[in-house]
Order: C-alpha cells, then structure tokens, then sequence
C-alpha cells in the first residue's frame, strides 16, 4: 500500500478539544454537581452525580482519541486502507467503487485553523469515517481518490434557497445550499456545523419530492436523493419549480451516470 496521509496524534487530541461535544460534557459536569449540592446538601448525592459526568467526559474524549490513534490511509490494489487505534488495532479497506456518498463536515471551531471531517457511507460497512480530522486542501486529494474526477464545489458556488424560506425554517435556511455537477450531487446543510454531502449520479437509487401544507404556502420544496448504503441526501428548501426540474434532471444524470460507472474494485 502507498501511504496518502497520516494524521498527527496532535492534530487527534487538538481537534477533540475544538468540538462541542467535549465542551458540552465538561460543562454538564461542571454544572450539575452544584445544582444537585443545592437540592440535597447531600455530599454522597453530589459524588454519585458527579463522578459518572467527570468520568464520562473524560473516556468519551479518550476513547476517541485511542480509536482515532495513528490514523493512516494507503492506497493499495483493492482499495483505500485504513488503519488506525493505540491499543488495538483496525485495518480496513474500502473498494472506491462503493462509495455511496462523501460528507465534508466542518465544525465551527476548526474553520479557522482549515481542518476538515471527512465521511463516508460505504455499501457493507459499518465505518463510516475516512478522515477523522485533516487540513481541507489534504482531504480534499484523498476524495479525489476515492471519486476520481470530482472536484469538491466551492462554497460560492452553492446556490442558497429563496429568501421567501425563511419562513420555514428561520435563521438556518442559510446554512443550506446545493450545487450539481457532471459527477456529483452537492447538498449542503448546517450554520454552526456545516456538512457537504457528495452524491455521485452513478450512486442515486432514487429521487424524491416532498412538500408539506407549510411549505406549498410559500413555494418551496425539499428534493431527496436516496443511495446504495440506505442513507438519504436532501437537498432543502428549493423553490418548487426549481425542485421539479431538479427533480427530472437527477432521473436522467442518474440513469446515464449508471452506464459510465466504474465496478467496485477499479483499482485492481
């Protein structure tokens, strides 16, 4: 195998405390014993609320960190590898041909610093991670192995719901915003933690239109496309005449993307 990239345990360990769940625990940890001092005065009460939340938030942030220990991915014949853990060790290669669909998730607090998540829903698998944390230009060259030929959307490029959706979904139907390209179906969601979902046209099993009572008032529609893995891409808040060409566009990019796809294991 040919090593793509290695990622730090550095950039591990920095990346766990830039996330809100580890804050989140900490906090809850924080604050709770207090709460409960205050109700009880109960020092015995206090421990037993107190310990469980300091101890989860310390395994769950070390658990993590041990998983994602030495995260290597290579390049081999059958496909990407991926090897990773400080205690034990995982191996695993994902064929490219399987991949359904690549999520880039970027949390708030590594924008920043440029890091990255990358994602992927892999038909057979139960990971789900390819990246767990990566410069955005570095993870970018490894999707372009594992979707040859596409090229990530910049975020220009998305095109944003009509202003009138704002009624739907107040203050977050900012965060969403799609792009289609020869390749891919691009969604994106999210304000705080933002997600790209990439859809390769070979890979859509099905398109959807949904449109409740709501969002009819207001002339929008959400297009679902539905994947190999069981996982659904949405693309929110189009307006509804946008949404039914959207709609007839990706049964035929569909359909035609099917003829060109390659088998699941191209590298050999």
């Amino acid at each position: 195998a040919r090593q793509l990239v290695r990622v730090p345990a550095r950039v591990i360990a920095a990346s766990l405390l830039l996330i809100g769940a580890t804050w989140g625990s900490l906090v809850t940890a924080l604050v709770v014993p207090p709460l409960v001092w205050l109700g009880t005065h109960s020092l015995w009460t206090v421990l037993a609320a107190a310990l469980p939340l300091f101890g989860g938030a310390v395994t769950s942030s070390a658990g993590r960190f041990v998983g994602a220990y030495d995260w290597t991915v290579s390049e081999s014949p059958d496909g990407l590898r991926i090897d990773r853990g400080l205690l034990d060790r995982t191996h695993e290669t994902v064929p490219p041909g399987r991949v359904q669909t690549v999520r880039i998730v970027e949390p708030l607090l590594w924008r920043r610093l440029g890091w990255v998540r990358v994602e992927l829903d892999v038909a057979g698998s139960s990971n789900s991670v390819l990246l767990p944390v990566a410069p955005r230009e570095i993870a970018e060259s490894v999707i372009s192995r594992v979707l040859p030929g596409v090229a990530v959307p910049e975020v220009s490029s998305l095109a944003r719901p009509p202003r009138r959706a704002r009624w739907c979904t107040p203050v977050w139907w900012r965060g969403h915003g799609i792009a289609v390209t020869d390749t891919v179906f691009a969604a994106r969601h999210g304000l705080l933690r933002r997600r790209l979902a990439l859809v390769p046209h070979a890979k859509v099993q099905s398109v959807r239109l949904t449109q409740g009572p709501w969002k009819r008032a207001w002339r929008v529609a959400d297009v679902h496309v539905d994947t190999g893995a069981n996982k659904t891409v949405t693309a929110r808040l189009r307006d509804a005449g946008e949404a039914a060409r959207l709609l007839r566009a990706q049964a035929e990019r569909s359909r035609t993307g099917r003829r060109g796809a390659r088998p699941d294991r191209w590298m050999v």
